[in-house]
């Protein structure tokens, strides 16, 4: 429908950032141009917000044309091609126009010319709690930014939009309010009962709010509210934990044990005096937020919300690979390692596609998990996130093996035959996994240099780290020490320099050939080891003294994301 944003998406095509989400486009738009409109105007203007609100009913729908003549007293001209606006959606970006509005005009408290109330206050008068008064928000219970004494911005509401909201809707205020009937009784009854339900199986707030509120008749929200303030007031005998941690119980981590062990649902069943069923719905509970706390984030692409993205990411067939080169396998790798070389290289349309996928299908897992509550978790959205990471590991595991030789000729290149070999080729591995996670396809690039860079950073910094280690800490050394500390030390400290040398040689390598002459040349690191000044390096390549100066900043600033900041200070001495 013409004019309109689902809630979510801010309207890229407005210059104000800050800009909160609207239903409606030309809401949106119509709110970034009021706050470039007189401040003097913004009182007028939030009043026929409060005018609107009075009489848009939630089941109709109304001109955009209405909306805007209320808010500005401008009546439009000449006929419209804007579509009508829903009644629900546009009571939601009222309430949002008049804070936004007001938080832009630094409304002061101080200057308002009637009583206003507090976000706490308001929640007292309609015997609520304050988050159901955030809620209400959205049913039409206007509140505007204004500047306290303190310099705060805070929400204020006037009892004028207080009353009117209670005019329409009573009953739900009266609903709402129903939370101060309970008696001291019935409030420990709710938390008693939730502590049996989370003794039984782990389950989070609302689910045990929903189930009490079924057997006790109260609204989910008054048991929420209970449960919640019970929390807060008794930190030491909580019955729910935080909501960012999961906790399982001691019965469900037994029940998973026992799986890994082997033993069979109907064994673990009789054990714990449950069904099969129940045994199956623990396992499924447990690995459904192991996946949920494990799922890397995707490299997000536009096309992955396509209503069509499975048909052109997933169901098209596999570019084909290059034709078959033949690769030479170092003769000096032993043979597990000779096999790498054996698997073919992806092509450049190749890699692009299994990098499409594999971000697409982490996507749809991560898509799944965080809509899905794992308390209404059926078998076949199980079976589906279990085959999406089945699909996702693969792909992965593609990628990397494919990849596996880039790691063992890099290291070769660092550290040779050393004793530091497999060592440096596993903290490579590793890199290159990560490399895989952040690699962003979509830019065109070769995933080979974008992992050769982040193995080669990685190495710069843990080798000399590493060989300082061994270095520090070798034993057996103590006589020969004492008979010749003087020639010892000298030795070591050659070793060192030779090792520096090497590891920055390797980090020019990465620059072009005019920077690594020019750096070569000015450090004295050619084969003369004297140092050239920048105007007679300038005279050799035909420019000034500036330009060769900008040319070296560009060299060290690359070979700083290369090398470790200590090989950086050792190559400026």
């Amino acid at each position: 429908m013409q004019g309109y944003l689902l809630r979510g998406f801010t309207v890229s095509t407005l210059k104000d950032k800050s800009l909160p989400k609207f239903f409606n486009h030309d809401m949106a738009e119509l709110a970034h141009q009021l706050t470039m409109s007189p401040t003097r105007l913004r009182e007028e203007q939030i009043l026929g917000i409060e005018t609107l609100l009075g009489i848009v009913e939630p089941e109709k729908a109304y001109p955009y044309e209405l909306v805007c003549f209320h808010i500005t007293k401008y009546r439009k001209r000449g006929p419209s091609a804007e579509a009508s606006i829903p009644g629900k959606a546009l009571v939601s970006d009222l309430v949002t126009f008049a804070e936004f509005l007001s938080r832009k005009s630094r409304i002061s408290a101080v200057g308002l010319s009637e009583p206003f109330k507090t976000h706490q206050e308001t929640a007292e008068e309609l015997q609520v709690s304050t988050k159901t008064v955030r809620r209400w928000r959205d049913r039409g219970l206007m509140g505007i930014r204004v500047v306290c004494e303190d310099g705060v911005s805070r929400l204020a509401f006037f009892q004028r939009t207080i009353d009117r909201f209670i005019r329409q809707n009573q009953d739900l205020v009266n609903k709402g309010a129903s939370f101060k009937q309970l008696t001291d009784g019935e409030r420990l009854g709710i938390v008693d009962r939730a502590r049996t339900i989370v003794a039984k199986r782990r389950v989070k707030m609302h689910a045990a709010a929903r189930m009490i509120s079924e057997e006790t008749g109260r609204a989910v929200e008054t048991v929420r509210y209970t449960l919640r303030r019970f929390d807060e007031a008794n930190p030491q005998e909580a019955v729910f934990v935080g909501a960012e941690e999961v906790v399982h119980s001691e019965q469900e981590l037994a029940i998973c044990r026992c799986h890994e062990a082997g033993e069979l649902s109907s064994s673990i069943a009789r054990a714990f005096d449950c069904t099969p069923e129940e045994v199956e719905s623990t396992l499924r509970r447990v690995q459904w937020h192991q996946w949920k706390q494990s799922t890397p984030a995707c490299i997000f692409n536009q096309l992955f919300d396509a209503p069509n993205a499975d048909a052109m990411i997933l169901d098209v067939p596999e570019p084909p690979a290059d034709a078959a080169t033949k690769v030479r396998i170092p003769n000096d790798l032993p043979a597990y390692l000779q096999s790498l070389y054996r698997t073919p290289l992806f092509s450049r349309e190749q890699e692009q596609d299994l990098f499409r996928r594999y971000n697409y299908l982490k996507y749809k897992t991560a898509t799944l998990l965080n809509s899905i509550d794992v308390d209404d978790l059926t078998c076949e959205q199980f079976d589906k996130v279990a085959s999406l990471t089945v699909s996702t590991n693969k792909v992965k595991q593609r990628i990397i093996k494919a990849n596996l030789r880039l790691v063992v000729s890099i290291a070769k290149k660092h550290v040779g035959w050393s004793s530091h070999f497999f060592e440096v080729i596993s903290d490579g591995n590793i890199s290159l996994m990560r490399a895989v996670e952040k690699f962003d396809y979509s830019l065109g690039n070769k995933f080979s240099t974008y992992a050769s860079w982040a193995i080669i950073k990685n190495y710069a910094r843990s080798i000399p780290e590493e060989q300082y280690r061994t270095a520090r800490f070798v034993t057996g050394r103590e006589e020969l020490l004492e008979s010749s500390a003087t020639m010892e030390s000298e030795w070591v400290a050659q070793s060192d320099r030779q090792r520096v040398r090497e590891l920055i040689d390797a980090g020019i390598g990465q620059l072009d050939e005019r920077e690594q002459e020019i750096v070569r040349g000015h450090f004295g690191l050619n084969s003369s080891n004297a140092p050239q000044t920048l105007e007679k390096l300038g005279q050799k390549f035909g420019v000034t003294k500036e330009r060769i100066r900008q040319i070296e900043l560009r060299a060290m600033s690359r070979l700083r994301e290369v090398l470790s900041p200590s090989l950086v200070e050792a190559l400026g001495d």
